[in-house]
């Protein structure tokens, strides 16, 4: 375990103190509270330039004043959506059936009767926590899979929410033997998969650019026979949200390892800008997808 350092325990307690307060609100005060935070955080300039030249990139042509409407509302957006994380205790059964409905496709169709383990893949994207959660209630035994904070005593304060409505979490250096488990099981294991994926990443296209996207998912997907379905969280008004699988994919099993991967990586990134194009308020924005397979964040 880490070492817990005076800084770790100071932090620790301010992230308690303003999670105590924003639990004392009604919901939709604190949500409120949250937009007027992320809109500051725009106003302040933490990473504005990132978020336009992302935007812009997107949507070319757009005009400066929607660009910063987009940008604007994703800082909101992502405000909202810390407020929810912070109050994740309090999202029981009731809360899910008062403000959260579930769209009944296709899609949810074949994951719901799918007897083995899947890969419930979410993005950045409106409240990208509530997905699995969504799933646990749905029947589906839900696992995240989760990085580890810097801060020790954060780190477990933060799993103890996300575990809160009864996921089980998988820290990513247990990831193998966990996600095996998982599909042994007919599990599903929560994946985020849509930032900068890094030197070994999967290079495919986002938005008419080559994004390189993490491995991790659809090496999983092709090496168990895993599926995948892609979904997310859509605001709507205030607390009210809409959970939408988007699509079922299944790994191409007539294609060899690492173009099977890349076939199941380029289909579900389309799903995401399939969505971002519908709603490109709820995306989060602010971080270098197109890092070095592009020179768009030198240059401009």
């Amino acid at each position: 375990m880490a070492r817990i350092t005076f800084s770790h325990r100071i932090q620790y307690i301010a992230v308690r103190s303003f999670t105590f307060l924003l639990n004392l609100l009604p919901l939709r005060s604190a949500l409120a509270l949250g937009a007027c935070m992320g809109r500051a955080a725009w106003l302040l300039g933490v990473r504005r330039r990132i978020c336009r030249i992302n935007i812009e990139t997107a949507f070319p042509g757009t005009r400066r004043r929607a660009v910063d409407r987009i940008g604007r509302e994703s800082y909101a957006n992502t405000g909202r959506f810390m407020v929810e994380f912070a109050r994740q205790k309090r999202m029981g059964m009731e809360y899910f059936q008062r403000y959260i409905t579930v769209e009944k496709n296709r899609a949810l169709e074949e994951f719901l009767a799918h007897e083995g383990g899947v890969i419930a893949l979410g993005y950045h994207f409106g409240n990208w926590e509530y997905n699995g959660v969504c799933l646990q209630f749905l029947g589906k035994e839900t696992t995240f899979l989760v990085g580890r904070q810097h801060n020790p005593l954060i780190d477990s304060y933060i799993n103890s929410l996300r575990s809160a409505a009864g996921p089980e979490l998988l820290t990513r250096d247990a990831s193998m033997r966990g996600v095996i488990r998982i599909a042994r099981k007919g599990g599903a294991v929560c994946w985020l998969s849509d930032q900068y994926g890094g030197r070994n990443g999967i290079v495919v296209d986002f938005f008419g650019h080559p994004a390189s996207t993490p491995r991790g998912a659809a090496a999983f997907s092709v090496k168990l026979g895993m599926p995948i379905l892609c979904g997310v969280m859509i605001r709507e008004k205030g607390p009210f949200q809409r959970f939408s699988p988007r699509a079922f994919l299944l790994p191409d099993p007539d294609l060899p390892k690492k173009e099977a991967e890349a076939d199941i990586t380029a289909r579900y990134t389309k799903v995401l800008e399939e969505v971002v194009r519908e709603y490109p308020e709820q995306y989060w924005w602010a971080h270098k997808r197109w890092k070095r397979t592009t020179d768009i964040y030198r240059h401009r």
